[in-house]
């Protein structure tokens, strides 16, 4: 099997498990500078197979791919894509509101904020300009990262975020980090702690062998 189709049927069952997908949940993965593998629109991530993940030109896709293959045009530096409902997502992006920093791992991989997008492809790409993650009216999450690994990861710390802000409301102790201080944790996240995980990781799902570096924390650990 290609490395680049197991990595993404792994990750699919990874966030099945974890309990963060809908009924129309896509993941993807670039696949060299104009190519991309992408889950079959319509086919559930707990139902998907071998055959339900398809590479397609990112300039020639229909419709129901577009918002991949657009975000891939747009940023280079996006190398896989999670379209996820999390449970608690879905009642921010119906809301339409903006998620701040609530906890320190938001702040390091999803951002100082996480804003709400229009359902639109140009309201997308420009609500991620600068940021690797957004919620989308009425629906749920689009996150992104250099890596499947790290897109995931910015699911599950989402939803965890979601979860925290939601709850936090409705006691009305919302406790947000400051942005100045949500921006640094950010950077330096992005420049030093991630960096070397993520090229290890994006060897691997794109099949290489590379040497594993002890020194560096896993981020999928949340």
């Amino acid at each position: 099997m290609n490395a680049t189709v197991q990595t993404i049927l792994e990750y699919a069952q990874r966030l099945v498990n974890e309990k963060v997908v809908g009924d129309s949940d896509m993941i993807s993965i670039r696949a060299e500078l104009n190519f991309m593998y992408i889950t079959k629109a319509g086919v559930k991530l707990c139902d998907l197979t071998e055959d339900d993940v398809i590479k397609m030109n990112i300039f020639k896709v229909e419709k129901e791919y577009k918002y991949h293959s657009e975000i891939y045009k747009s940023r280079e530096d996006i190398n896989a894509i999670c379209q996820c409902y999390p449970k608690w997502v879905m009642p921010i992006a119906k809301a339409g509101v903006t998620i701040p920093a609530v906890l320190d791992d938001m702040a390091q991989i999803v951002g100082p904020t996480c804003k709400t997008s229009a359902d639109d492809i140009v309201s997308i790409v420009k609500t991620l300009k600068g940021r690797n993650s957004c919620l989308v009216k009425d629906k749920g999450c689009i996150t992104s990262g250099r890596t499947l690994d790290e897109a995931y990861t910015c699911v599950l710390v989402l939803d965890k975020a979601a979860h925290c802000f939601v709850a936090s409301s409705v006691i009305g102790e919302n406790k947000i980090i400051n942005g100045i201080e949500a921006r640094l944790m950010r950077f330096i996240y992005k420049t030093k702690y991630s960096k070397k995980n993520q090229e290890n990781l994006s060897a691997k799902e794109e099949g290489e062998i590379v040497s594993e570096d002890t020194s560096v924390k896993e981020e999928s650990e949340v």
